[in-house]
């Protein structure tokens, strides 16, 4: 009796193996193919990453932005005469632009 007990354990264990030998192949499948698709299809592009500057604005919000600053500084830096000054209001740009831009662009209803 016990000789088959044992022979149907062995033949349990053998099975049980196999079977975790096939899992494990099926997810080293699975893996190859999810990361020859995120090479494929340029993921890491795509992913929106939290703590990167303004990650709560959407891209044409950050042009917008950027173009409104970029017109801003070529304004101040084509009509201000003294370099003193056009300096000290490129600082004050650059202090007071992200109160503007929580002001323009806060998702917030007050």
């Amino acid at each position: 009796m016990s000789k088959e007990r044992k022979l149907r354990r062995e033949a349990r264990e053998a099975a049980a193996r196999k079977a975790v030998a096939a899992e494990e192949r099926r997810a080293g499948r699975r893996l190859a193919r999810r990361a020859l698709w995120r090479r494929i299809s340029l993921y890491e592009l795509r992913i929106r990453r939290t703590g990167r500057l303004s990650a709560r604005r959407s891209a044409a919000e950050r042009a917008g932005v950027a173009i409104v600053v970029a017109l801003a500084l070529f304004v101040i830096w084509t009509l201000v005469p003294s370099t003193a000054l056009a300096l000290a209001l490129t600082l004050l740009l650059a202090l007071t632009m992200p109160v503007f831009v929580i002001v323009a662009f806060d998702r917030r209803s007050s």
